[in-house]
C-alpha cells in the first residue's frame, strides 16, 4: 500500500527533474554567451588545479559524479515509484546519495563560490534540493521499514 509521503515524493522528484531542465537546458541550447552563468563546465576550467588535480582530470571527474547523481536519482525513483519492490536497493542508493551530496554542496559553496558566485549559487542551492530530496527518499524509506 503506497501512502500519501510516497506519492507527494513523487511529484518532488519531478519537480526537481524540471527543475534541473530549466537550469542546465539553456546552456545546450543557447551559444556561449548566452546563459553563462549555468555554465559549470567553464568555470571549472577557469578553477585550474583542485586539490593538485589538473583541469582535464578535474572535468573527468565531473563527468563521474554526474554519473553517479544520475544512477542514485534514478534508484530513488525507481523506488518511489515501484514502491516496496526496490525498497532496499533505494535505501542503499539515498544513503549514498546523502554523502555524495553533502560533499557537492560543500564544494559549491566553500570552494568554487571563490571562482564565479552566481554559478556557486544556483548550483549549491539546487544541490541542496537534491539533499533534500534524497534526505526525505530515506527518510520515508527507513521509517516505513522500522514499521514493517
Amino acid at each position: 500500500m503506497k501512502s500519501k509521503k510516497i506519492e507527494q515524493l513523487k511529484f518532488f522528484y519531478l519537480s526537481v527533474l524540471i527543475l534541473g531542465a530549466l537550469i542546465i537546458a539553456p546552456t545546450h541550447i543557447f551559444p556561449p554567451p548566452n546563459f553563462m552563468y549555468a555554465r559549470f563546465p567553464h568555470y571549472l576550467e577557469m578553477m585550474g588545479h583542485f586539490l593538485g588535480i589538473s583541469w582535464p582530470t578535474t572535468f573527468e571527474i565531473y563527468h563521474y559524479v554526474l554519473y553517479a547523481l544520475v544512477i542514485i536519482g534514478s534508484l530513488n525513483a525507481l523506488g518511489i515509484i515501484f514502491y516496496p519492490k526496490f525498497k532496499q536497493i533505494t535505501l542503499i542508493s539515498s544513503l549514498i546519495g546523502l554523502f555524495l551530496i553533502s560533499s557537492i554542496v560543500l564544494f559549491f559553496f566553500f570552494k568554487f563560490i571563490n571562482v564565479n558566485a552566481p554559478t556557486a549559487i544556483i548550483y549549491g542551492l539546487y544541490s541542496v534540493v537534491l539533499l533534500i530530496a534524497d534526505f526525505l527518499t530515506f527518510q520515508t524509506l527507513i521509517t516505513r521499514q522500522i514499521k514493517a
